[in-house]
């Protein structure tokens, strides 16, 4: 059926959240749901291995989703096609047997309508998130303040550093952060009050919960859960940007929490001042604490990592491999993390060992779209110096007059755009400090705002570096 189908394409693209594009792919994308009524629902895969695998380790994920897009609580049962299609006739007859039918059942509670499926959305953790401790973050030049920030406030609640604001992309540990926080915390205080939500989650939750017969009912409800908490975690808080009604709750649980001394942790993919349709008042508020932000990682913190990842999985890479995926993996640690399951479950489902030919197959699709780090240097630099007519030499030279100490500015914060270089490694090609190249990025993202035509000037030399 067309709708089972679309439904698991939208629970698929929540599974988003928790596993990476190529762990989906090897491991979701040949299930199908077969069977869905209001007691059970019925996947069905091509092999005996994955369905085991699936039911052993990740069947409470999948559940999850599913039943976030439902509203109900359903079994989800995974079964083998392997040796022939599998007799879905019980399933569909609600004749599955009465014991197994029990098994593993939820204990449901009574909710007041206006408040339950908020409950349902916040607080929602995947199945396996206490792994990600602090011992299990790999720590690097590039999230190393972020890292430290984080055990400082669960040191010490609620004190110097509230709120806490940890911006970056997507992909490079902050999610990981929360997890250790919210693990940290619980285990040194088992009673400490918790709460976690997604910023989209809250907006959407809040606009549909206050359409209800009860709105007075419901905000009661809702401001009693976030403002009489001791922790609140707050994951992408960008997607609250431009949304009234989410922002004006924000800001008063923000003040309430704050003013009660509890502690206060954000994360966005941006710093507040570039969240843009976002209220003054919260951003003042947000930039009220520590701010700290996570640069994607070096070669040597790759390494690190895909080592890590690699003796999770029980899987050795030889120092070619190591070296091939540490060069081109350069986007995030989803990333990395995705390419190194893939290589794991094609030398365990296939029993091929893992070599360099391994790896360059398994990533021919990523290695595509990113070019060596060392072309885009080079090209940046090219296209800088023919721009503004002068010399690779002056432009990383000490000559300080005005031309060409703006053509540094500009090709400073290119580099920085266009690459995934850290401040340190942009300074060692102009010999010069971090807080000399911050400086630099400072300048321009101040004469940006003051001057459009220098934004369109920058936007048409990346657009030309891009396009070679």
């Amino acid at each position: 059926m067309q709708f089972l189908d679309d439904l698991w394409a939208n629970v698929k693209l929540n599974l988003r959240k928790t596993y990476a594009e190529a762990f989906i792919e090897l491991w979701f994308n040949d299930m199908k749901l077969e069977v869905l009524n209001d007691t059970d629902a019925v996947f069905v895969n091509s092999s005996d291995l994955k369905c085991k695998i699936l039911n052993d380790k990740h069947l409470p994920v999948i559940k999850q989703y599913l039943e976030e897009l439902l509203g109900y609580t359903v079994r989800v049962t995974i079964l083998s096609s392997q040796n022939g299609q599998p007799d879905l006739t019980p399933y569909i007859e609600g004749k599955v047997n009465e014991e197994k039918a029990n098994e593993n059942e939820p204990i449901k509670e009574e909710k007041d309508d206006d408040i339950g499926s908020f409950e349902q959305a916040s607080n929602i953790f995947p199945a396996d998130h206490t792994k990600y401790t602090f011992d299990n973050f790999i720590v690097g030049n590039s999230n190393k303040f972020a890292y430290e920030a984080c055990i400082a406030v669960c040191n010490s609640l609620a004190t110097q550093f509230n709120p806490l604001f940890i911006y970056g992309p997507s992909g490079l540990g902050k999610t990981h952060l929360l997890y250790a926080i919210n693990n940290k915390i619980l285990s040194d205080n088992p009673r400490a009050s918790i709460v976690y939500v997604k910023g989209e989650d809250f907006a959407n939750q809040l606009i549909e919960n206050i359409s209800k017969k009860s709105p007075v009912t419901f905000r009661e409800k809702f401001r009693d859960k976030f403002r009489n908490t001791d922790i609140l975690l707050i994951d992408d808080i960008q997607f609250i940007a431009g949304k009234e009604s989410t922002q004006e709750e924000i800001f008063h649980t923000f003040n309430a929490l704050y003013d009660a001394g509890k502690q206060i942790i954000l994360t966005s993919d941006r710093p507040p001042k570039e969240i843009k349709t976002l209220e003054e008042r919260l951003r003042t508020r947000f930039e009220g604490g520590l701010i700290v932000d996570i640069e994607p990682p070096d070669y040597e913190l790759r390494t690190a990592i895909i080592k890590h990842k690699a003796k999770v999985l029980g899987v050795r890479f030889n120092s070619d491999v190591l070296d091939y995926l540490a060069v081109n993996l350069r986007n995030n640690i989803r990333q990395i993390e995705g390419v190194v399951k893939t290589l794991a479950a094609h030398s365990f489902l296939n029993g091929t060992k893992i070599d360099i030919d391994l790896a360059m197959s398994c990533m021919s699709d990523v290695v595509q779209k990113n070019e060596p780090i060392n072309v885009t240097i080079d090209r940046i630099i090219e296209k800088i110096t023919k721009k503004y007519n002068i010399t690779e030499a002056e432009l990383k030279g000490a000559k300080r007059n005005q031309e060409i100490t703006h053509a540094r500015h500009i090709c400073i914060y290119i580099l920085k755009k266009m690459t995934d270089l850290s401040l340190k490694k942009i300074g060692n090609i102009f010999t010069r400090d971090h807080s000399t190249v911050k400086s630099s990025l400072n300048k321009i993202e101040k004469d940006i705002k003051e001057n459009s035509l220098l934004e369109i000037e920058i936007n048409e030399l990346i657009a030309e570096i891009s396009n070679r």
